[in-house]
């Protein structure tokens, strides 16, 4: 919980006080999934897999400056040559559009192969580029992500 430093009374230049303390003020929401929309065959939470793909956002002054990623993601059946997937559709206001896809960073298999995830921003989906991957994949294959994009 944040400590309210918001003046109310006394000196005259206290509005002033109140929006300068806004406009330093970092916040970090609370891990979520609202919003997360999985498609082509992905899915979330289940049984088997409770820490499932999760966000954050990060405001410097009511101003987003990062979105973080954290979780596991179950896949279906993947071949190694498919490239760029959608894994989920995202809120829009977690992202800025005035960045355009590809934001990418390293996604852990659970084969111990490495993959690259990245953002589209312009239909604001979490991808998935398997150009990296060696051999097929079966259903149910886990992704571990670990991703902070920064606008």
């Amino acid at each position: 919980m944040m400590t309210d430093y918001t003046m109310t009374k006394g000196s005259n230049w206290w509005q002033q006080y109140n929006q300068f303390v806004k406009d330093q003020t970092l916040e970090i929401s609370a891990w979520t999934d609202a919003g997360i929309s999985f498609i082509n065959g992905y899915t979330g939470n289940t049984s088997d897999m409770p820490n499932t793909l999760k966000y954050r956002t990060i405001t410097f002054g009511g101003v987003l400056i990062a979105t973080e990623f954290a979780g596991y993601v179950k896949a279906p059946a993947l071949t190694s040559s498919q490239g760029v997937i959608a894994i989920c559709k995202l809120p829009s206001g977690i992202m800025k559009t005035a960045f355009t896809k590809n934001l990418s960073t390293v996604l852990l298999v659970g084969t111990g192969q490495y993959a690259v995830v990245g953002l589209d921003t312009t239909d604001f989906s979490l991808t998935i580029n398997l150009w990296g991957l060696t051999k097929n994949l079966a259903a149910g294959t886990d992704f571990q992500v670990n991703a902070t994009f920064e606008w």
